[in-house]
């Protein structure tokens, strides 16, 4: 398998996973089906806060290693 297709085989299922309904899409289709349209923007709301969050404590922990191990780096 040469790189360009690996790269096009990764590429497919990156795109396949992202666009695949998780649990949080569940949660806002219930609320919103359930519950007011209020509450559904609340629930995508958090989930969106709570992506952040993480991704902001997982680039800071990635930071911390490459900054305190010159091997990792």
């Amino acid at each position: 398998m040469t790189a360009t297709q690996a790269l096009l085989a990764f590429g497919l299922a990156a795109g396949l996973l992202t666009i695949t309904p998780g649990l949080d899409t569940a949660l806002v289709l219930r609320t919103a089906a359930t519950g007011s349209p209020r509450q559904a923007f609340a629930a995508a709301a958090g989930i969106g806060a709570g992506c952040m969050i993480w991704g902001l404590a997982a680039a800071c922990g990635a930071g911390a290693l490459l900054t305190a191990s010159t091997l990792a780096y």
